[in-house]
């Protein structure tokens, strides 16, 4: 299993899941009707070109959409009546063609079959609204499309020499932890966008141990180390014969603040702990293949270091978060990551190794500090009136610092910042035996050179007053009643303007298959690309007696109507909120 998490940017995370996959290389783009060249095409169409940027040069790949039902155009007249208007693949399938869409705005309706194994799957349905006669759909990825797949256990054997001193958490005979700082090994391939992570436990075989310099056949497992690769989900290989360099860095913890005995417990920043890349090797000797072991030696070389000077106005973040995000939140969790973007100019789609990282939380502590000392325990006497034991939480504030780290990827790609305030409600599924997690945050994306000295603030807001058919629907809560086809409503938000907004509905009940076995827990029903702040859910998305809820996203420079999933900048902007549970 992975042994700790990955915080890559939200320029991972924020395609939707259902238009994935790629299919095969094409050359050209047709200008006629199914392919044929002649007279243009009267209607709207959706070109499937993907571009994958790779070591030896781009490479143009045809999207395979064979996971569609149907695409088609849907048009609203002024009396509310709606038209719809079929798409049919083109003779050489590099695109989707939809005749006869009249000009003006129109609805791109792309529907996904149920999962044929559970009788009660729900099909899946995204909207984008649109007025573009031809809309780029590609993708630009990062690493070539044709890379192995990883289906069988794949051990690797790491031995190396030339580690910064190795930090390994350790316990005493009683449990108490008595070297809290964990190192962790990044191992990137740009070429196949493959990013693995991982860090020794207790008795792992051949790890190093604290104060270690070296490392002699670390065994791991790739399949449980290596992140599904961004262009297709699945596990990739790295071989070196087809121009996969494989960099293997050593991302060292380090203590910052004050000792943890002294510092403030209501500060998350006054001790805290955080990540920075310092050695690194690389190597093109690596061939996997899938099921069979390979050894991986090199030898680690210090990193030569940079700075960056972080002005991070997380109050601002927080001022959102209290104002905004609904009610029944568990707390914060603010995180910094420096991570180095695949691309030079424009993001890619693909998977970035970390530089630098750090993140603190929210802490819930005694409202009335006076009567409790450091070990938590109520001292009456400091408290002639009675102790008062209530809690109150504690937002992590504003952060100014100076973090040292090194970037073994020179060259190649840029450096980005990801400044993440992040929240969440958990809540018990009125009839599944499960607790649900909503998931809300605030984020800003930006080139680390832009940012470096700079204030980061946040450049959107959340969306307000987020609604159900007039009616509040609260996290903590089972709003019922709201029908089948209700209007979801919101309010822009009182910081930026967003370019536009995501409206997913979620269902939260277990889709089994025929022998009880559980195959999603949580499945995205509909996706609603738009930018008006009220969206009515079509008839046959809501089901009664089901579970759903709504999942609001506001969003700044990622991208624009006439090519949806391509990034335009590096300064972008994210923000998420949420309502509770529902049923129709």
């Amino acid at each position: 299993m992975r042994t700790w998490t990955h915080f890559s940017s939200m320029l991972v995370v924020t395609t939707l899941a259902a238009v994935t996959g790629c299919g095969e290389e094409s050359a050209s783009t047709p200008e006629g009707a199914g392919g044929n060249a002649g007279a243009p095409f009267d209607g709207v169409i959706v070109d499937l070109t993907d571009r994958y940027v790779t070591e030896g040069g781009e490479i143009t790949v045809i999207r395979d959409m064979s996971a569609f039902a149907s695409v088609e155009a849907q048009v609203i007249a002024e009396d509310g009546s709606m038209q719809t208007f079929a798409g049919a693949l083109s003779a050489d399938g590099s695109r989707w063609e939809i005749p006869e869409v009249p000009e003006g705005e129109y609805w791109l309706v792309m529907t996904t079959a149920p999962d044929e194994r559970a009788a009660d799957a729900p099909r899946g349905r995204t909207m984008l609204q649109m007025t573009a006669r031809t809309v780029d759909f590609g993708r630009t990825f990062a690493g070539r499309p044709d890379g192995g797949v990883a289906t069988e256990d794949l051990d690797v054997a790491l031995t190396a020499e030339g580690l910064r001193p190795w930090h390994q958490v350790s316990r005493d005979a009683e449990g108490e932890v008595v070297q809290p700082l964990q190192d962790h090994i990044e191992l990137y391939s740009f070429n196949v966008d493959a990013l693995a992570a991982l860090s020794p436990e207790d008795g792992t075989k051949g790890a190093p141990a604290d104060g270690d310099t070296a490392c002699a056949g670390w065994a791991f497992n790739w399949r449980d180390a290596v992140f599904p690769a961004s262009h297709d989900g699945e596990l990739p290989l790295v071989d070196g014969s087809k121009g996969d360099v494989l960099h293997v860095t050593q991302v060292v913890e380090h203590e910052a603040g004050l000792p943890s005995e002294q510092a403030d417990p209501r500060d998350p920043w006054s001790s805290f702990t955080y990540l920075a890349a310092e050695a690194s090797f690389s190597t093109r000797e690596v061939i996997m293949q899938d099921g069979e072991a390979v050894a991986l030696d090199g030898s680690f070389a210090p990193l030569d270091l940079s700075s960056f000077a972080a002005d991070l106005r997380i109050s601002q973040f927080i001022a959102q978060v209290t104002a905004h995000a609904p009610a029944a939140l568990s707390g914060t969790v603010t995180s910094m990551a420096l991570n180095q973007e695949p691309g030079n100019s424009v993001p890619l789609y693909g998977m970035m190794p970390t530089l630098l990282f750090a993140q603190v939380a929210s802490v819930q502590e005694p409202a009335d500090p006076t009567c409790f000392p450091h070990d938590g325990t109520c001292d009456p006497e400091l408290c002639p009136d009675g102790c008062n034991d209530a809690l109150s939480t504690f937002h992590p504030g504003d952060h100014a610092a100076t973090y040292p780290y090194g970037n073994p990827y020179a060259g190649r790609g840029m450096e980005l910042l990801d400044v993440t305030v992040a929240f969440r409600t958990r809540v018990a599924h009125p009839v599944e035996d499960s607790q649900e997690v909503l998931r809300g945050f605030l984020s800003v994306v930006m080139s680390a050179a832009d940012a470096n000295g700079a204030a980061v603030v946040p450049l959107l807001g959340l969306p307000r007053d987020l609604r159900i058919e007039g009616e509040s629907a609260p996290a903590d809560t089972v709003t019922e009643g709201t029908g089948a086809t209700p209007t979801i409503t919101f309010e822009p938000p009182d910081v930026g303007t967003p370019d536009g907004y995501r409206v997913v509905i979620f269902l939260h009940d277990d889709i089994k298959d025929t022998e009880g076995a559980v195959l999603s827990q949580r499945s995205s029903v509909l996706s609603v690309e738009t930018t008006d702040t009220a969206v009515k859910v079509p008839e046959g998305v809501l089901e009664s007696g089901r579970h759903y809820s709504v999942q609001l996203t506001a969003y700044l420079g990622t991208h624009t109507r006439e090519a949806p999933f391509r990034y335009q900048g590096t300064t972008l902007a994210q923000v998420q909120t949420y309502t509770g549970l529902f049923t129709p």
